[in-house]
């Protein structure tokens, strides 16, 4: 009877971790460069995703031919004159019928284990709305940079002025991605941020993966070291944010808010932890680091 039991109770858990369907989007534009590392990162995973959708905005640089190495594994795609990322983004989501929405960009990596680590904590944690992994940093040439072991995020925090959400490594229920109006197609830099501080005005739960899931680009061509009009439209958009959201402007981080993130990132091990491991990884590539097995295509 024991095993029985034990039996039920296993096929009851799986059958609640399936129903936790996971819808990929990777939007692009123009990054042949690095959208080969990113495509097979989430094949890699594909048998658990439900489904994954790619929208490039009509690249010019061969993009295309790299998405059609992998098509037989993407659910759809299309590369077409759109509005920008976010019109992408929301376009993908649009099409979803994942319970979980995720979304990769072009130039970032989804490191092992991830899926199925967030898949199990939705699964046995049915009450949440998000939930943010650890993050790597990796150079053009993927290589790592530098480890970041994030807490989990709280409507308290956010009001303190601590929040750590990165968006590679930020996964969030369709339900609360619908219930909030989507992402703001008006901004092309912050949008990411904006959606998370509507998500934290929820007040729904939120939590870390208490893993690496999430390779973060940094390169001279991404966004966030634009310069010119890029780095003007960048500012403006912040400074939105400030004025729509000031109970969470960095502006206003108090002094304990400060004073509780350093300390919970130094007695949790957390800090000391991260930083072992950039001693550990950094060089090396992110694929070596992270025992990442390409994709039979």
């Amino acid at each position: 009877m024991p095993r029985l039991f034990t039996l039920i109770k296993v096929a009851i858990v799986e059958d609640i971790i399936l129903s936790n369907r996971i819808t990929v989007v990777t939007p692009s534009y123009n990054q042949a460069r690095f959208l080969d590392e990113t495509l097979a990162s989430v094949i890699a995973q594909r048998d658990e995703i439900h489904e994954y959708f790619v929208f490039d905005g009509g690249s010019t640089d061969g993009s295309q031919d790299v998405i059609r190495k992998y098509e037989s594994r993407i659910d759809h795609w299309v590369s077409e004159k759109d509005k920008g990322q976010s019109d992408a983004i929301s376009k993908g989501f649009a099409r979803a019928t994942g319970d979980i929405l995720y979304w990769i960009n072009s130039d970032d990596v989804l490191l092992p284990g991830a899926i199925k680590k967030v898949r199990t904590l939705f699964a046995d944690n049915p009450d949440l709305g998000a939930i943010t992994g650890w993050q790597v940093f990796i150079d053009g040439d993927s290589r790592v940079m530098s480890c970041t072991r994030m807490p989990g995020e709280s409507y308290q925090l956010a009001s303190w002025g601590v929040t750590h959400i990165s968006q590679p490594s930020t996964f969030f229920k369709r339900e609360l991605f619908n219930k909030i109006g989507g992402l703001n197609l008006g901004l092309h830099c912050v949008m990411d941020t904006e959606l998370w501080y509507r998500m934290l005005d929820t007040k729904q739960p939120w939590t870390s993966a208490e893993m690496y899931v999430a390779g973060f680009r940094r390169h001279e061509d991404a966004k966030g070291h634009a310069t010119g009009s890029w780095a003007q439209r960048y500012h403006k958009e912040q400074e939105e944010l400030k004025k729509q959201f000031p109970h969470f402007s960095s502006n206003t981080k108090s002094p304990f808010g400060r004073l509780w993130h350093q300390a919970s990132q130094i007695f949790s091990g957390k800090r000391i932890a991260a930083n072992a491991d950039t001693k550990r990884y950094k060089g090396k590539p992110w694929q070596e680091a992270f025992g990442f097995v390409p994709p039979e295509i």
